[in-house]
């Protein structure tokens, strides 16, 4: 039994030896063809649309050993596209169509909303994406409404939109509330605001989440301002409660300032811009109840 054992193990070594060798030989076949006739480099990377990111990007990213051996880029295709979608807005999906050839899809992204943050104005995606809208790479972007919609300012006491700490490229995952964001521009359409407003702004009074809608004057200047609850849902207390004083927003006065954020009843102030730009409140406060239902 023991020799027998014995011999089991002496031809399983001489036959691991050998499938060593065999592959030892394979391995140096392979790197001697391909050296000779390049048959595992990458073939063909076919961008759909042509044309929409310049080939340097396309292929610059692309290391030279995953070039010589396309399995090798095929493995590390997650990393490929996340590099291309943290430069360029947007979103790219790669197959695999053929030995060695592939086809790029790239679909730009849509800018939903303008924001304005940190000093600098922001592209934002539905997807929460957020780059700068002074990116030279913009140029691929179609045509969007963004540009024709209110400004969102994101003020700086409420949760920055950016993991600094992640930064990496262009084009950046934020934490926007997308839901909310949109709850807000679909109750200034709601309640007929949407062609008087020139900014939204996301902003924190006493340690509670509010929203301060900024209205046109007739010199395109800032005028009237409405300080608004988090939740949309709650505006319609304070808008009927302007048709009941003005007769509707367009008949605001440019200097009023209405504090919506109370319950039962709204506070006015008029706004005073004084020569350093700073803007102050007079003495004078009104307090009117609003007894009505929301409609």
């Amino acid at each position: 039994m023991k020799l027998n054992s014995l011999g089991r193990f002496r031809r399983r070594r001489k036959l691991r030896k050998i499938l060593m060798v065999l592959c030892a030989l394979l391995v140096g076949f392979m790197i001697a063809a391909e050296s000779r006739f390049a048959f595992m480099r990458i073939g063909d990377i076919r961008l759909e649309p042509a044309n929409i990111l310049p080939q340097y990007a396309v292929w610059g990213v692309i290391t030279p050993d995953q070039e010589r051996f396309w399995p090798s880029f095929w493995l590390a295709k997650s990393d490929y596209v996340r590099l291309l979608e943290a430069y360029y807005p947007v979103d790219v999906g790669l197959e695999l169509r053929g030995w060695g050839k592939f086809h790029l899809n790239v679909t730009p992204l849509i800018p939903i909303y303008k924001v304005y943050w940190g000093g600098k104005f922001w592209y934002l995606s539905a997807e929460g994406k957020l780059w700068l809208s002074s990116l030279p790479e913009n140029k691929i972007l179609a045509e969007h409404i963004a540009e024709g919609l209110p400004v969102l300012t994101w003020g700086a006491d409420r949760a920055t939109p950016i993991d600094i700490s992640q930064v990496e490229g262009n084009i950046h995952e934020s934490s926007l509330p997308i839901p909310l964001i949109k709850s807000w521009y679909r109750m200034t359409k709601e309640l007929g605001w949407d062609k008087y407003v020139k900014f939204i702004q996301a902003g924190v009074k006493e340690g509670t989440p509010v929203v301060r809608v900024i209205f046109y004057t007739a010199g395109n200047e800032n005028g009237a301002q409405l300080l608004l609850p988090n939740e949309a849902d709650r505006w319609a207390e304070t808008g009927l409660a302007v048709k009941k004083l003005y007769g509707g927003i367009s008949n605001l006065p440019p200097d009023v300032f209405i504090d919506g954020t109370y319950k039962g009843k709204i506070l006015i102030r008029n706004l005073i811009e004084d020569k350093n730009g700073e803007i102050k409140t007079k003495a004078q406060e009104a307090k009117e109840k609003t007894k009505t239902k929301k409609p």
